[in-house]
């Protein structure tokens, strides 16, 4: 039994004055469980939690109990009497068990176990394999998320990025930001309006940020971020992203009627050879491509307006692209196509945006393949019933310090 012992306080790396008491073997409904109970020997000092000094133990709280890592499938669990320490400097405190963190019924090891499995599953999936509820498992990740975020220093951020991720219906949204220079998600807040900037603001303040470091954002051309970002950061510039422009001008030229078309594929693959970039298809989809905008006139006005704007990010230098993108307006307006005279409204109206990508080079490539992991999560899930949920995870999986409980490297 002696070695037993100390074969349990060398695998909990106990110190003194925690000792193992006993350890004993229960049969729990046909499952064999092991409980190991610790103790702090009479007449041991125990640390104040407070200023760290030895004191007497004053008395202790009624025994409590963490789940431990199965040992060979069988639940392990640690039972001990808390110990109150008598300091005479800051009076009768509850010690801090060196197995645990203050509130949690798991210890450590366990919570970093947890940690590692909601990375790669669904919380309900490891729930399952740990034969836990999944609130007690979603109790280890927000604690853990709120030690993330917590512990972030944003001191040092300059680029932000922002982009939305739908949560779940078409009203309910999720904002993003990124460090651009890290490529590192640093906020996630509900909604898409002007007061997530706000939300940022506060959040950078909290985290050792400031506003006025911050030289730069990128996002789409939504009216709501440009405003937040003009009222709580007016120091900033604003960058607009080049794949939301691509995406309107596709949109544009998919959406245009053209009327009875002359067709040597079905439409699906015409508008396949139309949308893609011409730099990703073979000499047989670029005669073929070629030879439906020569068949149907209105269809290759739109192909080659859309062709036009995209090509503005091939322009050497700002003053040229300015140049470019003043004649593409006036061409877009001259063709009289809804869309397209639609969409030289909004260029117009962010062109000092879509420019500034010359002097900022920045995009929200970052932004969107977050969105893909974001994505993955909730496809994984299938779904999330509390925002709060999913924003936890996107904390989680993209933490680039993959560290458990302990602090140590996973």
């Amino acid at each position: 039994m002696n070695d037993l012992k100390e074969f349990w306080e060398w695998g909990l790396k106990l110190e003194d004055p925690w000792k193992v008491a006993d350890v004993s073997y229960r049969d729990a409904g046909g499952e064999q469980e092991v409980h190991i109970r610790l103790d702090v020997p009479f007449g041991m000092k125990v640390r104040c939690p407070e200023c760290g000094r030895m004191c007497k133990v004053h008395d202790r709280i009624k025994e409590r109990t963490w789940r431990d890592v199965d040992m060979r499938g069988m639940k392990t669990y640690i039972r001990a009497d808390i110990p109150r320490a008598d300091c005479p400097e800051h009076g009768v405190k509850q010690t801090d068990v060196p197995w645990a963190r203050p509130g949690s019924g798991f210890t450590l090891l366990m919570e970093s176990m947890i940690v590692s499995m909601v990375r790669q599953m669904p919380v309900r999936t490891a729930g399952d394999m740990l034969h836990e509820y999944p609130n007690r498992i979603w109790t280890v990740v927000r604690a853990y998320t709120d030690k993330l975020t917590e512990g972030l220093d944003l001191s040092k951020v300059r680029r932000v990025g922002v982009d939305e991720k739908c949560f779940s219906g078409r009203d309910s949204f999720l904002t993003v930001f990124a460090d651009l220079d890290t490529h590192r998600i640093i906020f996630v807040t509900e909604g898409k309006d002007s007061g997530t900037v706000g939300r940022f603001k506060r959040f950078l303040a909290e985290h050792g940020g400031k506003a006025r470091k911050i030289s730069d954002f990128s996002c789409d051309f939504g009216r709501a971020y440009i405003s937040g970002i003009r009222k709580h950061f007016p120091l900033s510039k604003i960058t607009a992203d080049r794949f939301h422009l691509v995406k309107m001008a596709n949109e544009a030229l998919n959406d245009t009627k053209c009327g009875e078309l002359k067709l040597a594929v079905n439409r699906m693959k015409a508008m396949y050879l139309l949308l893609r970039n011409p730099k990703n298809l073979s000499c047989g989809d670029l005669v073929l491509r070629d030879r439906i905008c020569r068949d149907n006139e209105v269809l290759g006005i739109a192909y080659r307006l859309k062709e036009s704007l995209c090509s503005l990010y091939s322009m050497g230098d700002v003053y040229s692209a300015e140049q470019h993108l003043k004649g593409w307006i006036q061409w877009a307006r001259m063709a009289k196509m809804y869309h397209f005279v639609k969409l030289a409204d909004t260029v117009e109206k962010h062109a000092a945006h879509i420019l500034q990508r010359f002097s900022s080079r920045l995009t929200n490539a970052v932004l969107e393949g977050t969105n893909s992991m974001i994505s993955v999560i909730k496809s994984r899930a299938r779904g999330f019933r509390r925002t709060e949920s999913l924003i936890s995870m996107c904390y989680l999986v993209s933490a680039k310090e993959k560290t458990d409980m302990y602090g140590r490297s996973v």
